[in-house]
């Protein structure tokens, strides 16, 4: 059996939640390579899919993590691309947004996103939540001892 590092993509423009997200992931007990892509075009690039320009570097995340509204595409139009392509379908795709409009959160869930999450004010708080999505969605996953975390890029810094 060949083991290998859960791959996770944060689709995250705000700096300082992306911070927390990173806090939060370091602290897990899973093996993790976080890729981050800052807005819309480079979270398309990061999955391969059209419209992110070069995919050389795409590949298949066990876990999607996305903030709702990023630049130049919003995260349930990246959702939507990435459920219409065959080797996405089945990967988890979390929203995990400031916004708490019902509405907003069901219409993203039949758009097929695995859950929609609110993030949380307090900072104590949000490390826990995003601990607690990485667990339900990843925690299963048989691993051995590896490294445990590392960040492999960041796409759509200046």
């Amino acid at each position: 059996m060949v083991y290998r590092p859960l791959n996770i993509l944060l689709i995250e423009d705000n700096a300082e939640d992306e911070s927390l997200a990173l806090r939060a992931l370091r602290g897990s007990d899973l093996a993790l390579v976080v890729r981050i892509a800052r807005d819309g075009e480079h979270a398309l690039r990061a999955l391969g899919l059209p419209g992110g320009g070069n995919a050389a570097s795409a590949g298949v995340p066990d876990l999607i993590i996305s903030d709702l509204k990023v630049p130049k595409l919003m995260g349930d139009e990246i959702l939507q691309r990435a459920r219409q392509d065959a080797r996405l379908k089945s990967v988890p795709y979390v929203l995990f947004s400031s916004s708490d409009d019902r509405q907003e959160m069901q219409r993203c869930l039949r758009l097929g996103a695995n859950a929609y999450e609110v993030k949380p004010i307090d900072f104590g708080e949000y490390v826990d939540r995003v601990r607690a999505i990485v667990q339900r969605w990843l925690g299963s996953r048989e691993q051995v001892s590896i490294p445990r975390y590392l960040i492999q890029g960041v796409l759509g810094t200046a």
